[in-house]
């Protein structure tokens, strides 16, 4: 089954004594790529999150946003540099008396001027039990979002099995049109021949090689078993679970190699609108695939 790299998820959780609210966004990306949007002091749980966001999600650019408050989160702690303080008041009073100026700075003027005298520092509690309190409600994000992934991989399986039939009977159309194409310019090479010629016999050998020199150069069965099988593999794909999204595409560039051969060497105008239909599809195709896992 198909699963999107499109999604989003979001949980607010509260325990005892604390509370936390996160989100998960994630859209289609070459390969895994996540960005944390978490309170400083949790840094050091950023590894955790990631490998159990990679392990549930696979690959896409994902959004995880996360607020924590309560037991076990970081608080601030206040320093006072006692002797950083007695120089600045020591220097305030020598500049008084050498100015003649009035001491009157009371403690809160002092506080704001001389901000480096009391500096506050996050101290955290207990990590470890902080991953506790969030280890079940991120299992329970994940599952919400992995739910919303696989409904819409179930969709996007829908629209390119659909497309891949309407592909499959193009093909036919083109194989069908190919073998009467064949027929056409055979009788068309042999009319020129007797019309060129006139009343000089025609050499049935010398028809026969021209023949299939000219079947050889518009034979296209190649390119149609190619196809066939590709979408066939396709299929198998369509069927398997993980990331498949990269094969998909890849059999879809191939599947453009083979059609646009057939046009190419048909040159048959009813061959090339067929071919036009088949590509039409395989855009729409790749268009979705962009959002496979």
């Amino acid at each position: 089954m198909l699963r999107s790299m499109t999604t989003f998820a979001s949980q607010d959780i509260s325990g005892d004594g604390w509370t936390c609210a996160m989100e998960l966004k994630s859209v289609n990306g070459r390969y895994f790529d996540v960005h944390f949007r978490l309170p400083r002091w949790m840094g050091a749980l950023e590894d955790r999150f990631r490998r159990r966001i990679q392990e549930k999600l696979l690959r896409g650019r994902v959004d995880f946003s996360l607020q924590y408050e309560g037991e076990g989160a970081a608080r601030a702690v206040f320093n006072v540099d006692i002797d950083l303080g007695r120089s600045y008041l020591d220097a305030t009073k020598h500049l008084c008396q050498e100015l003649a100026l009035e001491d009157n700075l009371n403690l809160s003027e002092v506080l704001t001027l001389l901000k480096d005298v009391i500096t506050s520092k996050e101290q955290v509690q207990d990590l470890d039990m902080v991953w506790q309190h969030l280890e079940g409600p991120l299992e329970g994000l994940l599952g919400m979002a992995l739910s919303m992934a696989e409904n819409e991989g179930a969709r996007l399986e829908r629209d390119l099995k659909g497309r891949l039939d309407e592909i499959a009977h193009l093909v036919d159309a083109v194989s069908r049109r190919s073998k009467k194409h064949l027929h056409e310019a055979q009788v068309s090479l042999k009319d020129r021949l007797q019309s060129i010629l006139a009343d000089i016999h025609v050499d049935e050998a010398r028809f026969a090689q021209e023949a299939a020199l000219l079947a050889d150069k518009l034979d296209i069965t190649e390119e149609i078993v190619r196809a066939r099988s590709h979408i066939a593999q396709f299929k198998k794909y369509l069927a398997m679970s993980g990331t498949v999204g990269k094969r998909l595409d890849f059999l879809v560039q191939e599947l453009f190699r083979e059609v646009n051969t057939m046009a190419a060497k048909s040159s048959d105008s009813e061959i090339s609108h067929l071919v036009v239909e088949i590509k039409a599809e395989l855009e729409k195709m790749r268009e979705q695939i962009q959002n496979v896992v």
